[in-house]
């Protein structure tokens, strides 16, 4: 269940997800170059690519593209898709939200200004949370 924050100044949606790692890592082993391009933005695939171990970063990618499109009220559909949210890293190395056209008309509709998303991962589980902010 996701806390209702709605009430709080400046928050217009909150969403969180929680993935098991091996849930992706069987995905990229069946079906590799098909799921990643369904799902993940060139940016993304790029980067977590190049890690020593790619599915957990792929897996809190995932969680975070569920928790933006829970934060929407949406879900993953015609609405909001794989690819209408990806996540890039900051100069400090935080994540940020690059929305495609469909994902910033969406935000905008929603008289929101950015998204704020947190990932986090461990061997077996990856997490992210997202805020929508006025």
């Amino acid at each position: 269940m996701t806390p209702d924050l709605t009430g709080l100044p400046g928050v217009l949606g909150v969403g969180i997800d929680l993935i098991e790692v091996e849930r992706i890592r069987s995905s990229l082993g069946q079906h590799e170059e098909r799921f990643l391009e369904k799902v993940f933005t060139y940016h993304e695939r790029e980067y977590c690519s190049g890690m020593a171990d790619p599915a957990p970063h792929y897996a809190a990618r995932f969680a975070a593209k569920e928790s933006i499109s829970k934060a929407f009220c949406v879900g993953i559909g015609k609405e909001f898709g794989w690819k209408d949210a990806g996540i890039l890293n900051g100069l400090r190395g935080e994540p940020i939200v690059q929305l495609s056209e469909k994902g910033s008309n969406l935000l905008a509709e929603l008289g929101g200004r950015e998204i704020l998303v947190s990932l986090s991962h461990l061997s077996s589980i990856a997490m992210a949370v997202a805020v929508i902010k006025s």
